[in-house]
């Protein structure tokens, strides 16, 4: 005898019903007949598995079987989503749409929701390797927003394509190839504004190219520092990767950064070197005044870590960085322009003081229209050279006489300055000065552990400044100016394309012909005088600058 026992899952027929029934007919006469009767009538209470509605097929419709052959729609899965796009699609065949799930040239109508018309193409172009050219309302493809596709649903019919449906292209979209194609490769060649549209990358850049500066690679660092002066002067915010395989210097390692920012926001590898022991240490050591890569790498091998570790140093630190530990607090916060401007007048004061009509200009970021530094730079020069000798010298004891210079370093003029040396050989003074009528900053604790002797309570009303002072003789003026007012960047690139396109040498002091065969000498360093006597040395003198490239703009680069 065998025993059958029926499971079942159904309403108001319970297992052990169906086993003690099956158990009957075991012992029943006729019981293979009886038995299935009894498993047909037992299997009609199971209901039958009930099978998942499958996804809708996104075949397209035969544009005959199609009630609007002449319609062919594409709709855009980024950020649509894919279950979205799908009831999208069942939708419109229901209505007798034709729907593609690839893009080709079949397709009229290009249907998006929450994207522009620059993100549709860039996507498109990614997902079938096709680039798009949008048809506008009169010609096809039509990009189109999702207002298109729900009208035409609710009519039934497609309704006409009018400006208010298409996504609109923006000017900087319909540029973008044209302004990547058009990129200079030498960075005093391009427009780079202070304010960009893609910071958050070139920050990340620069970060990586100080610390390959912090580990002495040079080629590295003028690579991250390339890509991201390009990135500067991009005139929009860059959507993808692609956009920028055509761009100079943003290939490569910058290009791995760029992609992983744009799809992750965040690049691994910057954050991992931003918290890096090696990165932090040497960025703090060489934020001391007086203090470079060389002098910063050898205290990190000696096992310094932290600006309180340098009191282990002892007599090993010089003048200079003495004064920048002393006065670190206030040496690390940002200069204003209404303070560089007070810094200005001081120094105006103390100079015109022996020499009255002497000329002092601004320079570095503040003249590149920067509204904040961490230091302030004055070029100081007069048409009769020998009213400058001596004249540094005088006005900084000046201004020391008066309690107002709390650390200086005057570097006496160099004589080697030839076309070959790219160096500043100009008199220079390297000072902190005593801002008047500031409230300093609370100190930070590492100040407090350098300056343990420190009156925590005592009120002054002065904040100490980074002062730096250059002299030239007039015949050198323009050239010094393009020099000190940066970026540094700027004027690498800028010596770069004089020597490379021009042939020539250019310097804070001149700029050097390298192909005559003798000795490269200067153009237009002597007094050259117009037939009336007038002085033209300055409109000449620009005009020799202008020569090395079309478009040398004063900016952040």
């Amino acid at each position: 005898m065998r025993s059958v026992t029926l499971r079942c899952c159904t309403e108001g027929v319970e297992e052990r019903e169906v086993t003690a029934a099956a158990g009957l007919l075991n012992s029943a006469p006729g019981k293979e007949r009886l038995l299935g009767g009894f498993w047909n009538k037992a299997m009609s209470f199971i209901p039958l598995k009930r099978r998942r509605a499958g996804p809708v097929s996104e075949e397209p419709l035969d544009s005959l079987q199609s009630l609007f052959p002449d319609v062919c729609l594409f709709l855009v899965e980024r950020r649509m989503g894919s279950a979205r796009r799908k009831f999208l699609t069942g939708l419109a065949q229901k209505k007798g749409f034709c729907v593609t799930p690839q893009f080709s040239d079949q397709v009229t109508h290009v249907v998006s929701e929450q994207n522009s018309c620059s993100e549709v193409l860039l996507w498109i172009e990614r997902q079938s390797g096709q680039k798009v050219q949008p048809g506008g309302a009169e010609m096809t493809p039509h990009i189109l927003d999702i207002t298109w596709f729900t009208e035409s649903m609710s009519l039934g019919k497609p309704v006409k394509v009018e400006p208010r449906h298409c996504l609109g292209v923006s000017d900087s979209s319909v540029s973008r190839d044209k302004a990547t194609q058009e990129i200079p490769a030498y960075g005093c060649q391009r427009r780079t504004p202070l304010h960009h549209h893609n910071k958050e990358i070139t920050d990340a850049l620069e970060i990586l190219a100080l610390s390959a500066s912090f580990q002495g690679s040079e080629a590295r660092f003028l690579g991250f520092t390339r890509a991201s002066s390009v990135l500067k002067s991009l005139p929009f915010r860059l959507q993808s990767v692609e956009e920028v395989k055509d761009l100079p210097w943003c290939g490569g390692h910058s290009q791995t950064v760029i992609q992983e920012i744009l799809e992750d926001g965040v690049c691994r590898e910057v954050e991992t070197v931003k918290n890096s022991e090696h990165f932090q240490s040497m960025k703090a050591l060489t934020s001391i005044f007086g203090v470079g890569i060389r002098t910063a790498d050898k205290w990190y091998r000696d096992g310094v870590r932290s600006l309180s570790d340098l009191n282990n140093l002892g007599g090993k630190l010089t003048a200079e960085q003495k004064a920048g530990l002393l006065h670190y607090t206030d040496l690390q916060q940002s200069v204003t322009r209404e303070e560089a401007g007070t810094v200005e007048q001081l120094i105006k004061g103390a100079l015109q003081s022996f020499v009255p009509d002497v000329r002092v200009t601004m320079t570095g970021g503040f003249r590149r229209g920067k509204q904040e530094g961490h230091d302030v730079d004055f070029l100081i020069t007069h048409p009769d050279e020998e009213a400058l000798n001596g004249l540094l010298r005088k006005a900084v004891a000046w201004l020391d006489g008066k309690g107002s210079v709390l650390y200086y370093h005057v570097r006496a003029r160099s004589q080697n300055f030839s076309g070959s040396n790219t160096m500043d050989g100009h008199e220079t003074c390297y000072s902190i000065i005593a801002l008047p009528n500031v409230c300093p900053e609370k100190p930070s604790p590492d100040a407090e552990k350098i300056e343990p002797d420190l009156d925590k309570n005592s009120l002054r009303n002065w904040k100490a400044v980074r002062v730096d002072l250059v002299v030239c003789p007039y015949s050198e003026y323009f050239y010094a100016l393009l020099g000190w007012t940066g970026s540094k960047h700027f004027e690498r690139e800028l010596r770069r394309f004089s020597l490379h396109v021009k042939k020539m040498s250019l310097n804070s002091h001149g700029l050097f012909d390298i192909q005559k065969k003798c000795h490269p000498t200067p153009l237009l360093t002597h007094c050259q005088t117009g037939p009336t006597g007038g002085c033209c040395r300055q409109q000449n003198v620009l005009h020799s600058i202008s020569r090395l490239c079309h478009a040398c703009h004063m900016c952040s680069v």
